[in-house]
């Protein structure tokens, strides 16, 4: 579920760059790319598996 999030996020920021706001489009790719990162985080490091 985390990678459908973050590929829909990561594609709303493409369109976003595309219409020409650089910079929401450059928040969009963090917030996506700190989620996935977080879900990664809490799955795999924190619970030890």
């Amino acid at each position: 579920m985390p990678a459908l999030i973050t590929y829909y996020s990561f594609t709303f920021g493409l369109w976003v760059w595309r219409k020409g706001n650089r910079g929401g489009g450059a928040g969009v790719f963090f917030v996506a790319a700190l989620g996935l990162v977080m879900s990664v985080y809490s799955i795999f490091i924190r619970t030890g598996f």
